[in-house]
């Protein structure tokens, strides 16, 4: 038997206090329990990497707009939305539950209005959270839909099917991390000729790069034209930073659009399957230029 609902905004703040409230404390290990380092590790776990958390003990002072946006005081801009391109929904869904402990997982669902004679099922209740993440990144305001318990009844409905996805690296031990002084959105105007592109990123894994290029793989279903769909790569060993840079030709183009960039191996193959690590964004607005007019 089904359950009722009203579908009321949520504002995000009003989202996080509940979950971040009964964290666990090894997810800050070393540091304290610090709402900046939850906001990372959250944007990290959905498929953002606009934020890195710092090594060792992190203070408030080194995530202090992660601490904002907690509280409501940073506004959740589309620029920001735009460095998730797709939230990754499994992952966040298992940081979720890593960091929600067995004991609270009912006083989080009293909070997003789950009634208690519903079962309890927290790895589909974190997967309900997840989903109302994703509304947030999709709203085009400040407040989404509250949506957690439609999504929690309907994955009781017709259960949670396995992800056929593919593995995330071919290589293990491989991770790219994209530099937070990297630019991921580009505003531009339809009569921008070109725009440059730089990708800051760090070689964070146990494997040296070699023969890597960069690929824009979605280059045939978008207006935007690359000067060429390759970047190389320079060879990068672990710990080092590379910058390269492609140009774009925006003109003609109007509205938003994500670049789907790839990192592929000397043998042509996706490096990080189903990543959207590299991707940026062109948002592009038409701007009217009245013709001159002889006197």
């Amino acid at each position: 038997m089904g359950f009722f609902w009203e579908v009321n905004n949520l504002e995000l703040k009003d989202y996080f206090k509940p979950i971040y409230e009964v964290t666990v404390r090894d997810l800050y290990s070393p540091s304290r329990k610090n709402s900046g380092i939850f906001i990372t590790k959250l944007f990290i776990a959905g498929g953002s990497h606009h934020f890195v958390l710092p090594q060792g003990i992190v203070k408030a002072e080194h995530v202090e707009t992660q601490r904002k946006i907690y509280n409501g005081n940073f506004e959740f801009t589309p620029e920001l939305k735009a460095t998730f391109h797709k939230v990754d929904i499994d992952s966040l869904a298992s940081f979720y539950r890593q960091a929600i402990p067995d004991g609270r997982v009912r006083d989080v669902m009293r909070n997003f209005g789950v009634p208690d004679d519903v079962d309890k099922n927290p790895d589909m209740f974190c997967k309900a959270l997840a989903y109302q993440f994703e509304a947030f990144v999709q709203s085009t305001t400040q407040e989404a839909s509250d949506i957690v318990l439609i999504k929690y009844q309907q994955l009781q409905e017709i259960g949670d099917k396995p992800s056929t996805a593919p593995a995330r690296t071919k290589y293990p031990s491989d991770v790219p991390m994209i530099s937070p002084n990297q630019k991921s959105v580009h505003q531009i105007s339809s009569h921008d000729k070109d725009v440059i592109h730089e990708w800051i990123i760090q070689n964070r894994g146990k494997r040296e790069w070699r023969g890597r290029r960069l690929y824009f793989a979605n280059h045939a279903d978008v207006r935007p034209r690359a000067v060429s769909n390759y970047v190389d790569i320079p060879d990068t060993k672990p710990g080092e930073y590379i910058k390269v840079a492609t140009s774009m030709d925006a003109r003609r183009h109007e509205g938003k659009t994500v670049c789907h960039w790839i990192m592929i191996d000397d043998q042509g193959d996706d490096c990080f399957p189903n990543s959207s690590t590299f991707d940026f964004t062109l948002i592009a607005e038409f701007v009217y230029v009245p013709k001159k007019t002889e006197v």
